[in-house]
């Protein structure tokens, strides 16, 4: 006999669309309920994050109904995270304890003591043993290959452990690959083949089956698969007739056995993470070596020894990633003893806008968005004022600028540019722009040929040949109030796709700055090269004053979050633009002393996603050029409207 335990996690990130909510509801949440309810026999840890919890509670509070019924029958184990899925590794320990504690406390509604958590992301690093235990908890669940990084053979991977750090242990369970990858594509006899071949004498033994639970209907083909061909109503009775299996709990495994031993695990995620959070160059390596291994028939082997990169390199990987964060640690710092700002600042650390894997994360300007919304909302509930400090930790001072509607804040040792511009009254970052990347899967095709539904890790992808020649990568962040020095003669094309020649490479050097009352002015010179801003917060925007000389054209770039959608690259000789951008920022305009040539394009970014690729509009560069021949002055009004 094995004893087996089935779990699903269900997570929608916050800022996600409505219809995407709907749409997972009527595809995988509430039939994967309903056909549970039909097998009273059957036994689900399920764990359900905050953003999605607050959407059922709202809009389909008769889900919430059938779980807390389902609970009460011993059909469902609640495990719990952090409320608003955090990367619990990523926050400070003030804030996982009060997370983790809003969610035991929805458990607590349902009428179940919850004891145990599923790690975000399975990302895992030793000292949260602390924070677990301090919350109540005795055990988490992780992946098997956190395991394997320890050193544990595949055949060891069948029990829990403990753990321990500081001198406090917790009990962490493995999660199966081969069951993560079996359930729900393939037959359901190949599942129970592959059970049956774990028995053995030891009665302790336990086969762990924990994922996500829009593999059931959300995922391209698992509706029709799961549910219209039956698999699910197959599995739930062939799992609970099979005299084979002893179906159980998280909670009634621990009541009945005890952990094999002890074990520390390393910093750790499950094995495509450590793929994902390599910076692109090293992961095409890491992902040649991993094939070549496979090729050789000696990856199954070696596994234990290869090991790729950590999720907290997405903060060295994605800059804009690492600046989000770090802003959201500067308020977690600000608003620790203010309830009402704290519960802002828990959404903001919603882990999906933070990194990119098989899906679009930081790659989804909504989902920053929501971020960038609940940093700012948090941040007003502090007067901040204005001061100079390294906030993103490069070892290079930023400036931060408050004002009484508006965050501005400057990095001089990045060109001067303005790298954030947050409004209080819209709850927008206007320069939340990702910039264009060479992502390692770029021109990658993968596909699988087997039976029964392709997970998502086995689409096939090609490029379509119609984007081929509009993805550009960017040498440079986009931020406002960019400046570049570029040749005469420079195209519009040449500009947006990143051909153009920088004289100076003015966005990557660093500018000297003086602040003052709700401004600062940046400068730069160098041989027969001068210029100057001198910018100053108002209460509808900013003003900013250049003075600029030298030879060449001085092209000074403003990337807005704009999403109203642009297909084509514009050149207007204008005084003012007006944007209405309902999407996203909302109304504003950008007004000069005199009449400018504009360059404007989108900003279109090529990222995979479950269903392929997206391309996808980051935000809009509108440039300003202006032909140096002596001391050249421009003024820029940029308001809300």
């Amino acid at each position: 006999m094995i004893n087996f335990i089935f779990g699903i996690h269900n997570h929608q990130p916050l800022g996600n669309f409505g219809w995407v909510f709907e749409e997972a509801y009527e595809k995988a949440y509430r039939p994967f309920l309903e056909t549970l309810e039909e097998y009273p026999g059957m036994k689900v840890a399920i764990h359900i994050s905050g953003p999605l919890i607050e959407w059922l509670q709202e809009n389909r509070p008769e889900y919430i109904d059938l779980l807390r019924s389902l609970v009460r029958r011993g059909q469902v184990e609640i495990v719990v995270a952090g409320f608003y899925e955090p990367v619990l590794a990523a926050i400070p320990k003030e804030d996982r304890l009060e997370q983790i504690k809003l969610m035991k406390e929805w458990a607590k509604s349902l009428g179940f003591e919850a004891k145990g958590v599923w790690l975000t992301e399975r990302v895992w690093q030793p000292e949260l043993v602390k924070t677990l235990r301090e919350s109540g908890i005795e055990y988490v669940v992780v992946d098997d290959y956190h395991f394997m990084s320890a050193g544990l053979l595949k055949e060891q991977l069948f029990w829990p452990y403990y753990t321990e750090d500081g001198g406090e242990t917790i009990v962490v369970f493995p999660i199966d690959e081969k069951l993560r990858y079996l359930i729900p594509f393939r037959p359901v006899d190949q599942v129970l083949d592959y059970l049956h071949s774990l028995e053995e004498e030891d009665e302790s033994k336990v086969a762990v089956f924990h994922d996500d639970g829009e593999k059931f209907g959300v995922w391209p083909g698992t509706y029709e698969w799961v549910y219209e061909k039956g698999w699910l109503k197959k599995f739930f009775e062939s799992i609970t007739s099979d005299e084979r299996i002893n179906l159980m709990l998280y909670t009634e495994y621990l009541e009945r056995f005890r952990p094999k031993g002890l074990v520390y695990l390393p910093i750790a995620s499950y094995f495509e993470m450590s793929e994902w959070s390599l910076p692109a160059k090293q992961a095409k390596l890491f992902v040649e070596f991993v094939n070549e291994l496979k090729l050789k028939g000696m990856f199954e082997k070696y596994r234990v020894f290869v090991r790729g990169g950590i999720w907290k390199n997405f903060f060295y990987k994605y800059p804009e990633s690492n600046y989000m964060h770090k802003r959201m640690l500067m308020v977690s710092r600000l608003v620790r003893e203010i309830p009402e700002a704290r519960r802002y600042l828990f959404k903001a650390q919603c882990n999906d806008a933070y990194w990119h894997g098989l899906f679009g994360g930081i790659y989804l300007p909504h989902l920053r968005r929501a971020i960038w919304s609940n940093i700012i909302k948090a941040n007003t509930y502090v007067k901040t004022g204005s001061f100079i400090k390294d906030i993103d930790f490069d070892g290079r001072e930023e400036v931060f600028l408050e004002g009484d509607n508006f965050y501005a804040v400057f990095k001089p040792s990045y060109g001067g540019s303005l790298v954030e511009l947050s409004s209080k009254r819209r709850l927008v970052n206007y320069t939340d722009v990702l910039a264009r990347r060479w992502e390692h899967y770029h021109g990658v095709d993968v596909a699988y040929n087997g039976g029964g539904v392709s997970s998502i890790h086995e689409l096939e992808k090609r490029l379509p040949e119609n984007l081929r020649g509009e993805v550009a990568y960017d040498r440079f962040q986009r931020f406002m109030l960019q400046d570049h020095l570029i040749p005469e003669g420079t195209t519009l094309d040449d500009f947006r796709l990143s051909r153009n020649d920088e004289l100076l490479r003015l966005p990557t050097r660093p500018y000297s700055f003086e602040v003052f009352e709700n401004g600062v002015n940046l400068w730069f010179e160098e041989e027969d090269f001068k210029v100057e801003k001198s910018f100053r917060l108002m209460q509808d925007g900013f003003v900013v004053d250049y003075v600029a000389s030298g030879k060449g054209i001085l092209a000074i770039e403003l990337n807005l979050a704009v999403q109203s959608v642009m297909e084509k690259p514009e050149v207007l000789n204008v005084r003012e633009i007006e944007v209405d951008d309902k999407y996203a920022v909302g109304k504003f305009k950008l007004e000069f002393d005199r009449e400018v040539m504009l360059w404007k394009f989108p900003v279109k970014t090529l990222s995979q996603s479950e269903s392929g690729w997206d391309f996808i509009q980051q935000g809009v560069s509108y440039t300003v050029m202006l032909p140096l021949d002596g001391e050249e002055r421009l003024r820029i009004r940029f308001r809300e409207v």
